[in-house]
Formats: C-alpha cells, structure tokens, sequence
C-alpha cells in the first residue's frame, strides 16, 4: 500500500478531517534511549582501556582504576545533563500551556 493510498483511507476514516499520524519516537524517546549508552560506554570502556594501559606497563591496576573513576564521574554528569533538559523541556511546556490559558493542577499526594 502507497503513502497515498493510505493517507486517503484516512482521511475517509475520520469523515473528511485530516488526521496528523504520531511518530513512532519522538525525540524525546530516542534521547531517553540514548542516555544509557552514555552511561555504559564510559563505566566500561574506562576500566577495559586501564586494564590494557595495565598489561602493557605491567604496574598493577592503577590504570585501570584512575579510569573507571573518569568513568563514573562522566556517566553522572550525563546523568545530570540529561536530567536538567528535561527539567528545561517540562518547563518549557508549562509555560506555553501557561500562555495559552491551560491551567493543571498538581496533586499532592501529601495530603491524602
């Protein structure tokens, strides 16, 4: 089946309004996804390139160590970068819904 063919059932589907089709990801998604490659790579490949650094200088497991440290201090600063955009991203929307004249509400689950 086209393109075509099938954004013509749509559209007969839903009695002549256009109908917009979601994406499979958003952008959204597939940054969410990408963030644990960012974490795994450095916690990882840290390590294993201080373990080769170690072989090859036959000095224990300085390197090795040293390594895995950087790692995990990169993995959470992604962490923390990721967290923050979408922090940034959250209030972004709240304002344009703001700005539009959507007002949500909140639930305090404090309070039950």
């Amino acid at each position: 089946m086209t393109e075509q063919q099938r954004q013509e059932e749509d559209f007969e589907k839903t009695e002549g309004v256009p109908i917009r089709r979601r994406n499979l990801f958003s952008s959204r998604d597939l940054r969410a996804t990408t963030i644990g490659w960012e974490i795994a790579i450095p916690i990882v490949g840290g390590p294993l390139l201080g373990f080769i650094l170690d072989r090859r200088l036959d000095n224990g497991v300085r390197w090795t160590f040293i390594l895995l440290g950087i790692g995990l201090i990169s993995a959470i600063f992604a962490v923390v970068k990721h967290i923050r955009y979408e922090f940034y991203l959250m209030d972004k929307e709240k304002k344009e819904e703001e700005r539009k004249g959507i007002k949500k509400e909140w639930r305090n689950y404090d309070d039950d």
